[in-house]
């Protein structure tokens, strides 16, 4: 079977080539990362939508809400919003402008907050962002307030002795019964 030749690039004056080349990025470093291994993969999602939105110099102008968020990623309001608390908390992204829904203007439009992704730098500025999710690290474990003895695990071919509560017979509840109406009627 033939296969199809590929269309050719268009190239400009200087020789590079044009089109739509548009594309998210993840670096193999990032994904090595602490802070992208904890992610959830809704915030996994998110993180691609919104690298979908930087074209190289609009970073501090993504403009995602939640409501947008939770319509791509095909879940709630609930949790798209706590998928972006999730990414600032690992210093993915921060808020550059915080936006808010205000029944009280003449267009009753809310903004959307502009976001920054923080691996990039900000605008046309030169150089590189911040990277504050290489800095994150896992918060350390807390100590159980359970006995050492009792979190370990049984040796092989004990079997832990568990206490099983006696139900009482009918006989002694029905006697119990009567008891408690014998004392109402002397109460009466």
């Amino acid at each position: 079977m033939a296969q199809k030749p590929r269309p050719a690039r268009r190239v400009n004056v200087k020789g590079r080539s044009e089109g739509s080349g548009h594309h998210a990025r993840f670096y193999a470093w990032e994904i090595r990362s602490p802070a992208y291994r904890s992610l959830s993969i809704g915030a996994r999602a998110l993180l691609i939508e919104l690298k979908a939105l930087y074209f190289g110099n609009n970073n501090g102008t993504l403009f995602l809400s939640v409501r947008e968020a939770a319509i791509r990623l095909n879940c709630s309001k609930n949790l798209a919003a706590k998928l972006f608390i999730e990414l600032q908390d690992r210093g993915f992204l921060r808020p550059n402008v915080v936006g808010a829904f205000n029944l009280k203007t003449e267009s009753r439009r809310g903004n959307a907050t502009s976001w920054i992704l923080t691996e990039f730098s900000i605008g046309d500025a030169k150089g590189v962002g911040t990277k504050d999710f290489m800095h994150w690290r896992p918060p350390a474990k807390k100590h159980s307030t359970v006995p050492v003895e009792v979190q370990g695990v049984p040796p092989t071919g004990t079997v832990p002795f568990k206490l099983r509560q006696t139900v009482p017979s009918t006989v002694t509840v029905l006697a119990e019964i009567d008891d408690r109406r014998s004392l109402l009627e002397v109460h009466r």
